[in-house]
């Protein structure tokens, strides 16, 4: 096997195991039951801990060096980072998780015309019935819940979609930023604008325990590992296994609140995961 077959199972399987650990955030995000605000502080703030001890644990003394080097690219990416993480909590509490559904099935689409653009990254046919097959099967999971309705969630959904695939793609187009420190910047920002307008502090109880789970573990965990697949995938692979999310979230809330999701959303992840198992397909074919 090749070393390019190599990494790309690598890149697949790193990214497939970020997604699954983020799987289980809209059932946190449901027990924990808080402002939009305070939730971006947890997911911001407390992941910088976290993220800054791998960074040290992996890097020693090299890990202030990755922040020197890393320049406007970092910042860029880490910005990128921010708003979008930022914009998909305040897109849930603004609108129906259908129409946010909706919009993200986008963002592979997105990641694909970028790469495109500024990567000169053409799809294979595989990728593309993929992509399409990943909208249909999030469409799917979206029946009957989609209103169309309050206009600030919705352009929050599309920020969210938009600046996602500009943060894969730019990891691809700067491989020398450092994944890692980049969401660290990305996630210190988050942290100064959740404790700015939020009040995450004045949560006691079981629901700060979950929040600090969520900023400690599952968010600085998941997108590390999620980041880390554009060194070997393009961005709209990347961006089409994130959408496994969809098909995982709903079976996390069945499991833990006994909330048994409709026949769509069971239908429509199917599709998704069928979507996924065809590009992954397809890649490592073609890699061997």
């Amino acid at each position: 096997m090749t070393d390019t077959a190599l990494d790309r199972r690598k890149g697949y399987l790193i990214t497939l195991l970020g997604v699954f650990w983020l799987s289980p955030d809209a059932l946190v995000l449901r027990l924990i039951d808080t402002d939009a605000f305070s939730i971006i502080a947890f997911r911001g703030g407390f992941a910088v801990i976290t993220l800054s001890l791998v960074l040290i644990w992996r890097d020693g003394r090299d890990a202030l060096g990755k922040f020197l080097r890393g320049g406007w690219p970092m910042i860029t990416i880490g910005v990128f980072y921010a708003i979008n993480s930022a914009a998909f909590v305040y897109a849930i509490e603004k609108t129906t998780v259908a129409d946010v559904l909706v919009i993200l099935a986008a963002t592979p689409l997105v990641a694909a015309i970028l790469g495109w653009l500024f990567l000169s990254e053409i799809p294979s046919k595989m990728t593309s019935l993929a992509i399409a097959l990943g909208g249909l099967g999030v469409a799917i999971s979206a029946v009957g819940g989609v209103t169309g309705g309050n206009t600030i969630g919705i352009i929050a959904a599309i920020t969210t979609t938009t600046l996602l695939a500009a943060q894969f793609t730019m990891l691809r187009y700067w491989p020398q930023v450092d994944n890692v420190a980049a969401v660290i910047v990305g996630s210190i920002m988050m942290g100064i604008f959740g404790f700015t307008f939020g009040e995450p502090l004045a949560l006691e109880g079981t629901p700060l325990l979950l929040a600090m789970l969520l900023g400690l573990c599952l968010t600085p965990i998941a997108y590390t590992l999620v980041t880390i697949g554009p060194r070997y995938l393009s961005s709209a692979e990347v961006s089409l296994t994130m959408l496994l999310e969809t098909a995982l979230g709903p079976l996390w809330v069945w499991l833990v609140l006994s909330e048994k999701p409709p026949t769509t959303a069971l239908i429509g992840g199917a599709v998704i995961v069928l979507a996924v198992g065809v590009a992954s397909y397809s890649a490592f074919r073609r890699s061997e």
